[in-house]
């Protein structure tokens, strides 16, 4: 994986890591009794920024990769951790691909 794919990437799955986490302090602090309303608000926004974060650095990487945006981005929206994974899948790949074409091409001999 190139430089620039892997960097958006590692933003991506960073982004991501902050909105599970605002996640999971979000439904602790909603299933107590009294919950601080700041404090909930407080997350419900870091949840929201962070998913934002999130979709924007998949976007750039479905660009760069050369991959319809058009398709992705929705599907990366509705289906939020499969899509991710599905397209980071397919990403790694077809980096492996031409690396296992080359090394087929120069038989050992």
């Amino acid at each position: 994986m190139n430089a620039r794919l892997k960097s958006t990437v590692e933003s991506a799955l960073v982004a991501l890591l902050a909105a599970a986490s605002c996640l999971w302090f979000l439904i602790s602090a909603a299933s107590s009794a009294d919950p601080a309303v700041s404090r909930v608000v407080m997350l419900a926004i870091g949840l929201a920024g962070s998913l934002a974060a999130h979709w924007a650095f998949m976007g750039i990487l479905v660009k760069r990769s050369g991959r319809s945006l058009w398709f992705w981005l929705p599907l990366l929206v509705i289906f939020v951790p499969v899509a991710t994974a599905v397209l980071l899948a397919l990403i790694v790949s077809n980096d492996k691909e031409p690396a296992l074409q080359g090394s087929a091409a120069s038989p050992e001999v």
